[in-house]
């Protein structure tokens, strides 16, 4: 199945974004069959994405949007209210929902993104709009977090760090040529991507051994739950390479930056991750 030469597009989109986007767009992948894989493994991972001012969060999203043939302001704002989040999160299968928090200094209420990374477990819905009760919904699609931090997301997620002094002229001029694509140049991306399920199910049918051999790599005593939450990025990075063929460099690259991340949930901290 794997193509003889990587498409332009994705030749741009690892110059503009480096490893960290790698990861990211296979985290993207993964969010189109999230409701089959967590029938399968139980979970799929919260992605945070955070950064100082420049480091190209938003980029980043857009350009990933642009991929999925959708407009930049699918982004949900979280100075919406509660009910419309809600709403949102539960009109999601097999697709991304991303929050953005990065505006938002004070949160207003509490958003029950925990319940966004288990298989069976339900949002609520409280009365709203005349409706005589609450009501449980289910949450079928995957949960991306611009900026913001929660603690209890810690052992739910996988964090990419955005760095802005790590961009380069080369990325600068990546990003304008995709930029430059017409949607139409994108397309493949998530006609394959939706088209392969059986082949994302079977990628991600090696995630519960990767994630053994990510705590023997990494570290003893990283947790098995964060183990498997890395250990489904790198199993779909290689849907990724599957379906559209990483450049070699790239794809061990951002295999490595995975076993960094993972590294870095050892003791439940957080900081800048440095490759």
């Amino acid at each position: 199945m794997q193509n003889q030469q990587t498409p332009k597009w994705l030749e741009l989109f690892t110059t503009a974004f480096g490893a960290k986007g790698l990861v990211a767009l296979a985290w993207w992948a993964g969010a189109y069959h999230a409701e089959r894989i967590r029938n399968l493994q139980g979970t799929y991972p919260i992605l945070q994405i955070n950064g100082d001012a420049g480091s190209g969060k938003t980029t980043l999203v857009d350009n990933l949007w642009r991929l999925s043939g959708k407009p930049a302001d699918t982004v949900f704002q979280t100075n919406a209210t509660f009910a419309a989040l809600i709403s949102k999160l539960a009109k999601a299968v097999n697709r991304p929902v991303v929050v953005d928090e990065s505006e938002r200094p004070a949160p207003g209420y509490e958003p029950p993104f925990e319940a966004c990374y288990e298989a069976g477990t339900v949002l609520r819905r409280w009365a709203v709009m005349g409706e005589p009760e609450s009501r449980e919904v289910s949450f079928r699609g995957a949960l991306a977090i611009v900026g913001g931090d929660h603690p209890v997301l810690r052992s739910r997620s996988i964090a990419l760090d955005l760095d802005s002094s790590a961009r380069t002229a080369d990325n600068q001029a990546a990003v304008q040529a995709l930029y430059a694509l017409h949607i139409s140049d994108l397309a493949e991306f998530l006609t394959k991507v939706q088209q392969h399920q059986d082949m994302a199910v079977f990628c991600m049918g090696k995630a519960e051994a990767l994630a053994y051999e990510l705590a023997d790599q990494v570290n003893a005593q990283l947790k098995i739950r964060d183990a498997r939450n890395h250990a489904q990025l790198i199993a779909l990075l290689d849907f990724l390479d599957i379906l559209f063929h990483v450049p070699a460099a790239a794809l061990e690259a951002a295999k490595a930056h995975v076993r960094v991340m993972a590294w870095h949930t050892v003791g439940r901290t957080r900081g800048p991750i440095e490759d």
